[in-house]
């Protein structure tokens, strides 16, 4: 992956995209919320996956973010409200989470920036599925799934994610 793909990436998670909060959802009727700074850390352990990107050497990087929810007639929103913009354009912007029940997830689909051993880039459609669940300690655990569904590093890719309040 692509060490702009890496900064995309965090604009999709950053919550990814960048992600830990006032939240756990109790037994109780507690409306879920994501709110303030939270230092989110990619690469948490080695990336999975069948892409060709899945083996391009990445360290752990953390970037904080701010988020804002809010919660009406049922559905509960988190959104990215400041932080690093993420360095792909392609990438849907605000980046925003909603809550399922037990998890913050957001869905997206931008161009994947494929880079190549002669270090061009080729663009490929691609689609994210990241997951941030709340921990007992107050984290957050993150995975973000990508499909990558055409070029060169076509193929699945797969890392984990923690947030934690700055």
């Amino acid at each position: 992956m692509a060490p702009d793909c890496l900064s995309t990436l965090v604009g999709l998670c950053a919550a990814p995209l960048a992600i830990a909060l006032s939240l756990p959802q109790t037994a109780s009727a507690d409306t879920p919320s994501w709110n303030g700074e939270y230092a989110i850390t990619f690469m948490v352990g080695p990336k999975d996956g069948t892409s060709m990107a899945a083996g391009d050497p990445e360290g752990q990087h953390t970037e904080t973010y701010g988020f804002r929810s809010s919660c009406t007639s049922g559905k509960c929103v988190a959104t990215i409200v400041s932080g690093p913009a993420p360095s792909n354009p392609t990438v849907p912007q605000p980046v925003q989470f909603t809550w399922d029940g037990s998890s913050w997830t957001q869905v997206s689909e931008f161009q994947w920036d494929c880079m190549m051993h002669d270090t061009t880039i080729q663009w490929a459609p691609a689609r994210s599925n990241v997951r941030y669940t709340p921990q007992a300690n107050g984290t957050l655990a993150g995975v973000m799934h990508t499909d990558i569904l055409s070029g060169p590093c076509q193929g699945w890719i797969e890392m984990d994610m923690t947030a934690e309040r700055a």
